[in-house]
């Protein structure tokens, strides 16, 4: 597992839209831990998944093209988060991370061939409490809401 380089942020557009959303979940995002929620859930409502090899990393030009792969949803949920996060003056940060899938123990990516499956882009989010890690790809199609990191 790794890290990719630290994600941009939302531009103005964007970052209004983003409030507009956060309006109509009014209350609900109290927490980081909800904050991570609605990142994740943001994301995925607003992009859809391709296999199309695409090395977007600006999350505003992925918005725009509504497409995106693992990566580039992560990205977009990491400008989210963060862009939230430092409005509230909370300490918490959301970074792009990248490694494998594991399922019951398995490695997934032994299955799957090419470089498009090489690795596999998720976040790792950091608050007082500890890290955690979501997926928003894994939301859009499983509601999976949270991912173990394995150690």
């Amino acid at each position: 597992m790794g890290y990719r380089p630290y994600p941009q942020s939302l531009d103005q557009q964007h970052l209004a839209a983003v409030r507009t959303q956060l309006q109509t979940v009014r209350g609900r995002v109290t927490t980081p831990a909800t904050l991570r929620q609605f990142a994740v859930a943001e994301t995925a409502r607003r992009l859809r998944f391709t296999m199309q090899y695409n090395a977007l990393s600006d999350p505003n030009k992925i918005l725009d093209g509504q497409q995106a792969h693992c990566k580039m949803y992560a990205y977009v949920v990491a400008a989210i988060y963060n862009a939230v996060a430092k409005q509230r003056n909370w300490k918490t940060a959301c970074r792009v991370a990248y490694g494998h899938v594991y399922l019951y123990g398995v490695n997934l990516h032994q299955f799957v061939g090419g470089a498009f499956w090489q690795d596999h882009d998720f976040c790792v989010f950091t608050d007082a409490q500890g890290a955690y890690a979501a997926d928003a790809t894994l939301y859009d199609y499983c509601l999976v809401d949270r991912i173990r990191l394995r150690k």
